[in-house]
């Protein structure tokens, strides 16, 4: 299980909700702010954990009251409100807060949030994600989950279902990590295995793999098999 951290999720919006909700189940802490009471106290109501803050956080005062310095990391999701993103942006930037990931509109806006000084790898177009993520998976076939990518690289989930690679351990099956993908982590009867080249692949294991785009039909040819495609 990944460290606890404290999150502060700024805007109760779908977005900020599907953050606030995956933190949740990794169990993290969590606090969502929004300046809607009534929207604020539906959502939180159908989670244990996630605390709510009715806030203007557009207010640099209400944010340092709130002690907003002392989270680990500051999520701004007001993807549709620009100016509500940038004011929040600058007042987050003046009191000190390092580590900062957005929810930009589009290019334009995150054009701007980079010249507040926002880092490329921190804002976020959920859009883009999503035109890339169908894209990958049209191109090249893919059945197989594919749950984010980075440039020329996604995360894929292929189940173990080819008699060549089932009972032989992934140096054996040629499934060594090299500059093109890597096996992450195999999740096996509820449980996870961090896999080395020794690992023993078996039936129905299901291998979470970082590889290239343009290569994850031809792994998943070879681990769940020609015929399953």
């Amino acid at each position: 299980m990944a460290k606890k951290k404290s999150f502060a999720i700024i805007g109760a919006n779908r977005f900020g909700l599907a953050v606030a909700q995956e933190l949740e189940e990794k169990k993290q802490s969590v606090k969502l702010f929004d300046i809607n009471e009534e929207k604020l106290n539906l959502y939180i109501s159908e989670y244990e954990s996630i605390d709510g803050i009715i806030m203007d956080t557009t207010n640099k005062v209400a944010l340092e009251k709130n002690g907003i310095i002392q989270y680990d990391y500051v999520i701004v999701c007001f993807g549709s409100n620009m100016e509500a993103s940038i004011l929040t942006i600058l007042n987050l930037i003046d009191l000190g807060v390092d580590n900062i990931i957005v929810n930009a509109r589009d290019f334009n806006h995150k054009r701007i949030l980079m010249a507040l000084g926002i880092e490329e790898d921190s804002i976020v177009i959920p859009d883009e994600i999503t035109g890339k993520l169908i894209a990958t998976k049209s191109l090249f076939d893919i059945e197989g989950q594919v749950q984010s990518t980075d440039g020329d690289y996604s995360f894929t989930n292929i189940i173990v279902n080819d008699a060549k690679v089932i009972g032989r351990s992934i140096s054996e099956s040629g499934l060594t990590s090299n500059r093109d993908f890597t096996i992450v982590q195999i999740k096996r009867s509820g449980k996870v295995v961090i896999p080395d080249e020794y690992t023993i692949l078996k039936k129905d294991d299901l291998l979470v793999i970082f590889a290239k785009n343009n290569i994850i039909r031809d792994l998943t040819i070879k681990i769940r098999g020609e015929e399953e495609l």
